[in-house]
């Protein structure tokens, strides 16, 4: 096989300019998972190998990627949109116009080899459900897998009017808010007597709260934060030291040392929380996040310090703010707090928590503790925000 661009043939490429080729691919894959020490080693063997790898690897492997991916999503998938005109979109008002169309069946079309079939197909049963069927099928899909509900939603106008309609956004909601664990329902339950009639100040009533978003189930949506069950949230953390330039070195021969670690945490609805703060990479780490564990499975000892899941205690404020208290963490007299602020990663409602503080407490140690009670802070100078990643095996 021949890829053809700017006149470069794959097999006209000699085997040491296929090895750096290599090299330079893997370093562009350890660059992504943030292993920017070994990102750095594989780019210096690569330039070795030709000092012009950067520009052999676009004029060959950026045309064969893009066909590839012409291929498998369309011919439209490179297709630049202008964000402006999307911005002046009412959605709303657009979603309303599909309110009174149908769904249509198409028509049949199915190529073996050089024989073309075309027939009218018949309408699907389907096309005759009832909007409220629609609806309660929508929902399930909401509940059980928010991707199939999704795609479903875009398939066209009548769907699109359904399943982003307010029903779905209520349901939503009503999944989402009273599973929160509010910080002001806490310090109001803590000081009532079992005779006192609870009325919290975070009502779990959705509807009660529904008016303070102009009775927009959408914008309270997109306009309350809230905590994410189904993944967890990763920060990924850099450090870069270059060492000293010999005389006539060129910029990519000097030597790099990078330390990268990795923070994970996992929410839960009943107010726990798991944490691991580890060099090990996500996709070492991500499927062995649980509270019933207390190691990180990998080949070397398990009484590592980067391998263990500390477990605490998690509780969010109405303004956004969490709170997250570790009692028995790497420190057996020490009990930690971190504090962040949820915030909208891009077009991602609610997905990134950014440091706010983050501070230790010292618990006594004995009788003639005088210590108690001191207060510990750390620099948050390095630390970067996380950000929430998907994960489909997680059961809530």
């Amino acid at each position: 096989m021949t890829t053809v661009a700017n006149n470069v043939h794959t097999d006209q490429i000699s085997s040491i300019d296929h090895e750096a080729i290599a090299l330079f691919e893997k370093a562009i894959e350890k660059e992504g998972q943030g292993l920017m020490s070994d990102a750095v080693e594989n780019y210096r063997k690569a330039f070795k190998l030709n000092e012009k790898i950067d520009t052999l690897y676009r004029s060959i492997k950026v045309p064969f990627n893009i066909k590839k991916i012409v291929d498998e999503r369309g011919k439209n998938v490179m297709t630049k949109v202008d964000d402006k005109a999307v911005a002046k979109i009412n959605v709303d008002k657009l979603l309303a116009s599909f309110a009174n169309m149908e769904v249509q069946a198409g028509s049949l079309d199915i190529a073996f080899n050089n024989l073309s079939i075309q027939e009218s197909q018949k309408p699907s049963p389907l096309t005759r459900l009832p909007t409220d069927i629609w609806l309660y099928i929508l929902e399930i899909l909401i509940l059980t897998n928010s991707e199939a509900w999704f795609k479903m939603s875009i398939t066209c106008k009548k769907f699109a009017y359904l399943g982003f309609g307010t029903s779905i956004w209520r349901t939503l909601s009503n999944n989402i808010y009273p599973f929160q664990i509010y910080e002001e329902n806490l310090i109001y339950l803590a000081n009532q007597t079992p005779s006192q009639s609870i009325d919290l100040p975070i009502p779990k009533d959705q509807l009660q709260i529904l008016p303070q978003y102009q009775n927009s189930w959408k914008k309270m949506l997109h306009e309350r934060p809230f905590i994410k069950f189904h993944g967890c949230y990763i920060s990924i953390v850099n450090y870069y030291s270059e060492g000293g330039k010999s005389e006539f070195s060129l910029s990519w021969t000097n030597p790099v040392k990078t330390i990268t670690y990795y923070r994970y945490i996992r929410f839960y609805p009943d107010g726990t929380m798991i944490k691991v703060l580890s060099i090990l990479p996500p996709n070492q780490v991500v499927a062995w996040l649980s509270k019933d564990r207390k190691f990180i499975p990998h080949e070397e000892v398990h009484d590592k310090e980067s391998h263990k899941i500390y477990s605490g205690t998690w509780k969010l404020n109405s303004a956004g703010e969490v709170h997250v208290q570790i009692d028995e963490g790497s420190t057996a007299y020490l009990t930690f707090h971190y504090y962040f602020q949820i915030k909208n990663l891009g077009h991602f409602k609610h997905n990134k928590l950014n440091w706010i503080k983050y501070f230790a407490v010292r618990k006594s140690t004995g009788e003639d503790d005088d210590r108690v009670g001191e207060l510990m802070d750390y620099s948050i100078r390095n630390e970067k925000p996380f950000k929430f990643s998907k994960v489909r095996s997680y059961v809530v």
